[in-house]
């Protein structure tokens, strides 16, 4: 073998063993990029599931929360004032402690009520002394009692002379359709719902709401003006009264005149 030819075959024999070394240096760098790349799919994968498991937790606490707000009333556009009904000599709307509705002729605190949003046109009514609600029963008869219900609810309508109508939005008349309304008589008793009589042309079924609106203070502020400082002026010279003329005091003298006649 010439010693060119050794040379070149040394060589080659060099170069093989760097590759070969470098390529089993990277093996183990790809091994872990690998492991690294399972890692993160691993945690993308777990926070999918947890993503989907809150969704799925937020879904069920916004449909325990639409269930309890169809339960329960909401506090939300509440208005206090009377409800006068312009039938006979003119009535507010009152409501008993003992359940008892009707109306009176002179505003007193049994009228003063609470009229609050349940949902769109759908409003209920409470006594602000007696703390009870006002109802309608299956058979449209009005009272009051101190737990919120479906008998609770009303529809309160603005009517075209600017009267309100508060129809249960629960019962109505099956065959007709035709709504049960909060009525009172000419002597300020209440009216069955379901008489068909309450019609909301009737006066009986307007009710004019006397709301009380609370003004909001005035802002009022105050301005000190700075007081102005005194000139100290001399005393003035007390003016010199000049006396009098004196008369001439002098005797006078007469002479005496004898005339002979």
């Amino acid at each position: 073998m010439s010693f060119p030819s050794f040379c070149f075959l040394i060589l080659f024999l060099l170069a093989t063993s760097n590759l070969w070394t470098s390529v089993s240096a990277a093996a183990p760098k790809q091994k872990k990029i690998k492991g690294q790349l399972a890692k993160g799919s691993s945690n993308i994968k777990r926070t999918i599931l947890s993503s989907s498991a809150s969704s799925s937790s937020f879904s069920s606490a916004s449909s325990l929360a639409s269930e309890s707000r169809d339960s329960l009333w909401s506090t939300a556009g509440r208005r206090t004032g009377s409800l006068y009904c312009r039938v006979g000599i003119g009535f507010h709307l009152q409501i008993h402690p003992d359940g008892k509705v009707n109306g009176s002729h002179e505003a007193n605190h049994l009228s003063i009520l609470e009229i609050f949003a349940v949902s769109q046109g759908i409003v209920g009514i409470r006594g602000v002394f007696s703390n009870s609600f006002l109802a309608m029963s299956k058979k449209g008869k009005l009272h009051a009692t101190p737990k919120f219900t479906d008998d609770c609810k009303f529809m309160e309508r603005y009517q075209e002379n600017s009267y309100n109508t508060y129809a249960s939005a629960t019962y109505r008349t099956e065959k007709t359709g035709r709504r049960w309304y909060v009525a009172l008589n000419k002597r300020g008793k209440a009216k069955k719902g379901s008489s068909p009589r309450v019609k909301p042309q009737h006066i009986s079924t307007h009710f004019l709401p006397r709301i009380k609106h609370i003004e909001p203070p005035e802002l009022s502020f105050t301005v000190t003006v700075p007081e102005k400082k005194k000139t100290l002026h001399a005393p003035a010279k007390p003016k010199t009264v000049k006396p009098p003329p004196k008369k001439n005091s002098s005797p006078v003298r007469y002479r005496l005149k004898f005339r002979f006649g």
